[in-house]
């Protein structure tokens, strides 16, 4: 892989830190806007739900808009989105303001993350630069999900909590100005008009599905979120319908046919639940249990961010050699005992001997696990439809972590007052049990699949079409995908 191909891939997977760091960066500000803007406690969480309600429902319509319309140009228009809407958070004088502004950051960040993705899967060949590029993409990911309470902590406490948004501005603009350089212009060619039916049904079916599950997890909106979820299926299954008697599709489900798509969709949704579920009574237990305040707390999970992102990148290489299939049931095996490991806290524990190795095996098994899982979400995708593979499976980790504290967050609710570490306890099991699921699922993975690629000469090298390459060799044709097998 050439210098400019490493800076492009480096550059991509700093726009996804951010973006993923904002989904956590508001929840340790939360008290601070609460009483600077006056909110009550129902905005306050919608305030929080509206970036993960656009980012997660505009995923894959984004991804398949990169496939039509370039995936240079959605990138720069994103990161502008998410730019200014980040300036108009950070400047918000009231609670519609800032619910607005924080909808369209999730806007930009759906046109970022997916085209992001898809822009490195698509130019890299399958095989050992695609796993480097990927084992990064996912060891920043996870470590801007964990990072978020150390940097929303410690920009609230001595900037305050309008900074978790005016710092994604220099940060943005950076990134912008990176890949306008890097990325080049694509050369135009005739295109597929965009579903734009199609694209509102999923859009709108995925937005009530994740409002569904936010409701259901906050508890005492039940008839809301039923009413949502109701929603939801009808639109769902209405683009179902449409889709299926369309010629150029948002979504082909054909994708679903393909073996490391559909594990690794699976296990994310399952793997992203639990993390995100176990996460969260952690956080719950180190400030309610043992009392820490939100800086102790992000610095608590400092060793869990390092650990990633350290371990990803060598996850690839080890994908390469030895294949999907092991690397992800090991580290989904390791998050399974780390689950389970936590599940034992005590009423009155300690950090170091109760808390911390249980956190270790997390970071462990998340390093080991994510790289892989997104190598086997793009491999055997045409390269025309890695966009949409993408939004695909970023949608699954942000409808699986929905799922996941819905579902574990009631089981942990049962239980109350002075059983409220039983709670996170009960909680914790139903994490390792999600966790033992998905390594289920991920044995059905190829024993081949990431490893046999590693042989196969780059194919299709560059950026969607661009005259400039990434990698410096010739365009080759565009290999016939399993996909296309399939559908013949």
């Amino acid at each position: 892989m050439g210098t400019r191909a490493r800076w492009t891939v480096i550059a991509l997977c700093a726009a996804q830190f951010v973006l993923i760091l904002d989904v956590v960066i508001i929840n340790v500000a939360i008290p601070s806007i609460r009483s600077d803007l006056g909110l009550l406690d129902s905005r306050v969480q919608l305030t929080a739900a509206a970036y993960t309600v656009t980012f997660g429902s505009l995923l894959i319509v984004c991804g398949r808009a990169g496939d039509i319309l370039g995936r240079r140009r959605l990138l720069l228009a994103g990161l502008s989105v998410f730019v200014v809407a980040s300036i108009v958070a950070g400047a918000a004088q009231s609670d519609w303001q800032l619910f607005a502004a924080r909808g369209l950051q999730g806007v930009g960040a759906a046109m970022v993350s997916a085209n992001a993705l898809a822009a490195i899967t698509a130019s890299l060949a399958e095989g050992t630069e695609r796993n480097w590029a990927l084992g990064l993409w996912a060891g920043v990911g996870s470590a801007g999900a964990i990072a978020g309470q150390l940097v929303g902590g410690a920009v609230t406490q001595f900037l305050g909590w309008r900074w978790i948004f005016f710092i994604n501005v220099p940060i943005g603009l950076s990134v912008v100005v990176a890949l306008a350089w890097l990325v080049p212009h694509r050369r135009e060619r005739e295109r597929p008009r965009m579903d734009l039916g199609g694209a509102l049904l999923l859009a709108a079916g995925l937005a009530a599905a994740i409002l569904a599950l936010s409701w259901l997890a906050e508890g005492g909106a039940r008839g809301r979120s039923l009413a949502a979820a109701t929603a939801a299926a009808a639109l769902l299954a209405a683009f179902a319908i449409v889709e299926r008697r369309q010629p150029a599709p948002v979504l082909r489900f054909a994708l679903l046919r393909l073996p490391g798509v559909r594990a690794a969709n699976a296990t994310l949704l399952l793997n992203a639940g639990a993390l995100g579920a176990t996460l969260f009574f952690l956080t719950l237990y180190l400030q309610v249990v043992l009392g820490y305040p939100p800086l102790a707390v992000g610095a608590a999970f400092a060793p869990v961010t390092l650990l990633i992102l350290l371990l990803s990148p060598r996850a690839a290489k080890l994908t390469t050699r030895f294949g999907v299939r092991r690397l992800l049931t090991t580290g989904l095996a390791l998050l399974a005992a780390g689950a389970l490991l936590l599940a034992r806290l005590p009423a009155g524990g300690d950090y170091w001997t109760d808390v911390l190795p249980g956190m270790i095996l997390l970071a462990l098994g998340s390093g080991l696990a994510y790289a892989p899982t997104y190598i086997a979400a793009s491999t055997g995708v045409a390269r025309g439809e890695q966009g949409a593979a993408s939004g695909l499976v970023n949608s699954a980790q942000e409808i699986g972590a929905a799922v996941g504290l819905s579902v574990l967050a009631a089981v942990a609710s049962g239980f109350g007052g002075s059983a409220l570490v039983a709670g996170y306890r009960a909680g914790l099991v139903g994490a390792a049990a999600m966790f033992a699921a998905a390594a289920a699922v991920a044995v059905t993975v190829p024993r081949a699949l990431g490893r046999a690629a590693a042989t196969e000469p780059p194919a299709h090298p560059v950026i969607e079409g661009e005259a400039t390459q990434m990698t410096g060799a010739s365009r080759g044709p565009e290999p016939e995908s399993a996909l296309r097998e399939g559908d013949r």
